[in-house]
């Protein structure tokens, strides 16, 4: 038994050394090692252009992992000889710049209905043409099949009725039709909107600043900040494209059709996102004017913020109201009455009731003694803190200062109309004062739609010289921060005639304004 375990342990011993001997000549030694790395540089050294390696300093020792690193590398440098000696495309359904070399992948994932139309032998290259000649003539061809898409969709989304073409299509249902993904018919009807230059409107501006970067203008009443559509003019837009001689007047922010007051333009498309980031942050400081009859909110003497969010109104699609419900959504207002005046358009019923009650989440930015409430006119100056839509409009009037000639929230909501002396008086009533401070004051706004009212237009009861077709509503100062300075920019733009008239009308005074 003794010798059977000697004989055994000496056969795994000598089995254990013939495997080590076979792994140490397998393995290449150090030397060895050393001139297979100068062989390959000698390999590099006698690369010749077209990547090719002469024999000389090619050593037999190499293994045929070197043969495949030069081909990787043989191919790498194919990729780029293809790249420098492609030509610059442009895709005809997106229109990105395309290298030649890449429109088949491009058009694959762009436009595959395009690709489809281009026949797979267009793509080879023969003696006589090389890539780029294919590619172009591709191209040709993939153009005129996009042509005839772009004409079939704007023919099923913009049918005229009066033609008898039928019902428009939308872009989803279009895109079913077809067999193409909805992007494809969006981006087909957006670029044919862009193909229409825009109408430049001879009107001059009333500018207020003007440099090499920026264009500061007054806007008007009544007008559109841009066009509905690009064929349309009669839009500030469309006057500072004149003004500047087709030069692009860049957008940063925009203002109300019925609003006027200070815009601006950029003129050099490297500072756009500075400034517009400067509205979106609201670090860009507003300053409005605006003309309300009502009564100051209770404790709040000339200066209140108003901090009550705004929803929609649930009535009229485009007006919005406060709602405390928990929907509605952030909104402040800091206020200050700069100018009032009595006035005898309304007068208040049940005073004891209305004392008594406090809008809503409006509150004095300084204590001041409570006053008995009196009908008033205000020129009331204005500073949005957020940026909800008709944020001033619906906050003045939650507060009790309804904007004069607000077709929505204005005057002509809270009160009806009286005929004492043929003149008509607007009667507050303290029930709807009341309503202010309801959890969900849409009564405030009891709004119907315009084809369903049966009531007179409200500018019949709330008229004469009062009735300016628009909310007195004019933004008049526009603090912002150059984009490469961080020098301080003010612009302030002059009211207009009309909130002027208005303002005479009520007794206040506009000479600093």
């Amino acid at each position: 038994l003794t010798r059977a375990r000697m004989r055994l342990a000496t056969s795994l011993a000598r089995a254990v050394a013939n495997q080590r001997a076979r792994e140490r000549r397998a393995m290449p030694s150090l030397a060895d090692d050393r001139g297979l790395g100068l062989a390959r540089v000698a390999r590099r050294a006698t690369t010749t252009d077209d990547g090719a390696a002469s024999d000389d300093g090619a050593s037999d020792g190499a293994s045929d992992g070197d043969g495949d690193g030069a081909r990787g590398m043989n191919r790498t440098r194919r990729r780029r000889a293809a790249r420098f000696a492609s030509v610059r495309l442009t895709c005809p359904a997106c229109g990105t710049a395309v290298r030649s070399n890449a429109l088949r992948t491009h058009l694959g994932k762009c436009a595959r209905d395009a690709l489809a139309a281009v026949p797979a032998k267009t793509w080879t290259a023969t003696d006589g043409r090389d890539a780029n000649a294919c590619a172009i003539e591709a191209l040709e061809i993939a153009t005129r099949a996009n042509d005839a898409f772009a004409a079939e969709v704007k023919r099923m989304c913009h049918r005229r009725r009066e033609a008898g073409d039928g019902e428009r299509m939308t872009a989803e249902a279009c895109a079913e039709a077809l067999g193409v993904p909805t992007a494809r018919v969006k981006t087909t009807l957006r670029r044919a909107s862009l193909a229409i230059e825009l109408v430049r409107d001879e009107t001059p501006l009333d500018v207020v600043f003007e440099n090499d970067e920026f264009l500061v203008v007054n806007k008007p009443p009544n007008l559109r900040f841009h066009p509905n559509h690009r064929f349309e003019g009669n839009s500030l837009l469309s006057r500072a494209l004149h003004h500047m001689d087709g030069a692009t007047p860049y957008i940063v922010h925009r203002l109300d059709m019925d609003t006027s007051g200070v815009a601006v333009f950029v003129k050099k498309q490297h500072l756009v996102a500075n400034v517009a980031g400067q509205f979106q942050e609201k670090t860009a400081k507003k300053t409005y004017l605006a003309v309300s009859v009502g009564v100051v909110p209770p404790d709040c003497d000339d200066s209140f913020i108003v901090d009550a969010p705004i929803g929609d109104h649930g009535i009229v699609q485009e007006a919005r109201t406060v709602d405390f419900s928990g929907e509605g959504k952030d909104a402040r207002t800091t206020c200050e009455i700069i100018a009032r005046a009595s006035t005898s358009l309304f007068d208040i019923k049940d005073e004891s009731v209305a004392a008594m009650t406090t809008p809503k989440g409006v509150s004095p930015m300084t204590a001041s003694p409570r006053a008995p409430p009196a009908a008033v006119a205000a020129l009331v100056r204005v500073t949005p803190l957020t940026g909800r839509t008709h944020q001033i409009r619906v906050h003045l009037a939650h507060a009790g200062l309804p904007i004069v000639s607000d077709a929505l929230y204005g005057p002509h909501l809270r009160w009806s109309a009286q005929s004492d002396e043929e003149k008509p008086k607007m009667v507050w009533s303290a029930a709807q004062l009341a309503a202010c401070n309801s959890e969900n004051p849409t009564q405030m706004h009891q709004l119907t739609p315009p084809d369903s009212r049966d009531a007179r237009e409200p500018y019949d009861d709330w008229g004469g010289a009062l009735s300016i077709r628009r909310q007195a509503l004019h933004a008049f100062n526009l603090e912002l921060k150059h984009p490469e300075t961080g020098e301080s920019l003010t612009f302030q733009a002059k009211m207009p005639s009309d909130m002027r008239s208005v303002c005479d009308a009520l007794g206040l005074s506009t000479s600093d304004y």
